[in-house]
């Protein structure tokens, strides 16, 4: 399949421009893990050099990361409390996560190979404003969608009026039984 040869394509080769990462994986040789976000899954495999390939099916996995679509998405906004959850081995994970969120893609050294130094620093500056105003354009919609479903048409509530309905009903199951311990009395 096309999309599993770019996938791979892509993921050795963003890999092996980050060789720092060997010493990190060098324990962790042949063990794989697994990513789902959503509909979509990508598994790792710590090759014997020890460098992550990309593996388009593997019976088990000795690590699963899974996240909502949702949650990557806060993930992508700095909210370091996004619901993550982590089967397997946790340490193999966290080591995993840690490195791919520190790992880079040389993309501008890439592109100037195939157009020159020149053009591919102007493409790249162009792309990050525009990867940067597409995120802040996304962001703001959501958030307008947010607000709009709160206030305008409340499909979704507010924590703090859901908090004081609970407050409300527990105070009413209190009084109730007082009111019951009073008749009971009579």
């Amino acid at each position: 399949m096309i999309a599993d040869t770019i996938k791979r394509k892509l993921t050795n080769h963003l890999f092996q421009q980050n060789e720092w990462l060997k010493k990190d994986f060098s324990k962790h040789k042949s063990k794989s893990i697994l990513f789902n976000v959503g509909p979509i899954h990508y598994a790792l495999k710590i090759n014997e050099a020890g460098i992550p390939e990309y593996m388009e099916y593997l019976e088990t996995y000795d690590a699963e990361i899974k996240l909502t679509i949702s949650s990557a998405m806060e993930l992508m906004r700095g909210n370091k409390k996004a619901h993550i959850e982590i089967k397997g081995d946790i340490d193999f994970a966290t080591i995993i996560s840690n490195a791919l969120k520190d790992i880079e893609w040389d993309y501008e050294d890439d592109l100037s190979e195939i157009i020159g130094d020149i053009p591919a620093y102007q493409l790249v500056k162009l792309g990050k404003k525009i990867v940067q105003s597409t995120k802040e354009t996304s962001f703001n919609i959501a958030d307008t969608f947010k607000e709009y479903w709160l206030e305008e048409k409340p499909l979704i509530t507010k924590k703090r009026l859901v908090e004081q309905f609970n407050k409300e009903v527990d105070r009413l199951r209190f009084d109730v039984d007082r009111l019951e311990q009073r008749l009971k009395k009579l």
